[in-house]
């Protein structure tokens, strides 16, 4: 290293040269006014101005930039702007790493599963697939901070042109994603948030449940399933309300016959739920096998493990109690037979087939039905029968009131019973019929 006793101008430094004993040591010419500012010469005859200061008791050294693209006076000056960082307590060289660097989204997305979805949340599977299918494909690679808010609201429309309310929960997952990302460190501390301030799309609250005309179909379909512990878990699903993992992650040590009742230990709403079960309940439990071996109640193809995804047999319970309802039409009767005639190796045309070969709306029918349906038709139900909100809310295990309101207009409603004794009342007089009050 050199110590210069001069100030550091154009005609120095143009005059410096490689003085090292190695072709890799430092050979550093620092300046006699502004202590840690200085220049490295390379065997190469590169120069490149620097500025060495301590951080937390620890010696660093960065880089400012070439000698030509950068003046003595630029580098001078941008020297004492780093100094002043130091003095205010941040670190350059993290800084500077951090922005030539920086953490990909992909990082991003592994540390937010391990550290937060999973010891955190009951829903971090749901998380994980939303990475998977939305933003890991469109910014894997990329840089943290290069994400825009433009870029995250051109994802949010490209996924709501289809599915709104998956929009919606992408969007909200990505807030927290960047939040805890400024919070671990991996962006700036004073970086704004890119999901911020991007409007949500119009969310509709769901109302779809298993009326009482639609559950004969809808049982002929659930009892003609093969998977004996498949079919058991839907008819659990409408007799008791559980919520779909819960039921599957349920084990026989967790089932009470003598108080007839199912505790779930952790749920959604993080507290231990006893769900009663009825006499149907009981009598579709019983009947099932136990796996020798297994805990669940529900298990799983690979030993010791319990169901995990029904969806395609569910899939296929709905289209054969839909095709129940579409083929009491003789001309949609009559398409499913040709369709019938061409499919190999004796295939059921699914209703897809039909909508595409028939030339008329056709009902829904239970297309349109998800396995959460289910949960939403006890509420249903008991809210029809009479249940208070509080009872259905137990129910259910709903922690937020507002959850259950939904439910509310299925009871008695006291405006529907007000304007009916109005219109009576109207219709009386209107007739000349006295009113007595």
């Amino acid at each position: 290293m050199k110590r210069s006793t001069q100030r550091l101008t154009k005609r120095i430094v143009d005059g410096l040269e490689f003085s090292g004993s190695r072709p890799d040591a430092q050979c550093i010419a620092w300046d006699a006014d502004l202590p840690g500012f200085g220049i490295r010469i390379y065997k190469s005859g590169r120069k490149a101005f620097v500025l060495s200061y301590r951080h937390e008791g620890r010696k660093h050294i960065m880089k400012l930039g070439d000698f030509g693209p950068l003046t003595v006076d630029m580098a001078r000056k941008l020297a004492r702007l780093k100094m002043s960082d130091v003095i205010s307590g941040k670190n350059p060289v993290e800084d500077q790493h951090k922005a030539t660097k920086g953490e990909t989204v992909a990082n991003l997305c592994a540390q937010y599963l391990k550290r937060h979805a999973y010891p955190r949340k009951k829903t971090g599977h749901e998380d994980e697939r939303r990475i998977n299918r939305h933003i890991l494909p469109a910014w894997g690679s990329h840089k943290i901070r290069l994400i825009k808010r433009s870029d995250i609201a051109r994802l949010h429309g490209k996924i709501g042109e289809t599915a709104t309310y998956e929009a919606n929960r992408v969007l909200a997952l990505i807030s927290t994603m960047w939040d805890l990302a400024r919070q671990w460190g991996l962006t700036e501390e004073v970086s704004a948030n890119p999901a911020r301030d991007i409007k949500p799309f119009k969310e509709v609250k769901r109302d779809r449940w298993v009326t009482h005309q639609e559950l004969p179909l809808l049982a002929k379909a659930i009892d003609d399933c093969p998977n004996v512990f498949i079919r058991t878990a839907l008819w659990l699903y409408i007799l008791t309300g559980a919520r779909r993992n819960e039921l599957l992650e349920a084990r026989w040590a967790d089932v009470d016959f003598e108080r007839r009742e199912l505790r779930i230990g952790d749920t959604k709403a993080g507290r231990t739920h006893h769900i009663p079960l009825s006499e149907p309940a009981m009598a579709v439990l019983s009947n099932l096998p136990r796996l020798e071996g297994n805990p669940f109640i529900f298990p799983g193809r690979k030993e010791g493990t319990h169901l995990v995804n029904i969806g395609k047999t569910w899939r296929r319970i709905r289209e054969a109690a839909t095709l129940s309802i579409w083929l009491q039409d003789e001309k949609v009767t009559a398409v499913y037979a040709e369709l019938k005639k061409g499919k190999k190796y004796n295939m059921t045309p699914t209703c897809a087939d039909i909508q595409e070969s028939i030339d008329a709306d056709l009902p829904k029918g239970f297309l349109d039905l998800r396995l959460h349906d289910l949960r939403r038709t006890v509420g249903s139900w008991l809210a029809t029968s009479g249940a208070s909100l509080p009872l259905i809310g137990k129910v259910l295990d709903h922690s937020n009131p507002s959850t259950t309101a939904i439910y509310a207009r299925l009871g008695e409603d006291p405006a529907r019973k007000a304007i009916e004794e109005h219109g009576q009342q109207v219709m009386d007089v209107a007739k000349g019929i006295r009113v007595v009050k």
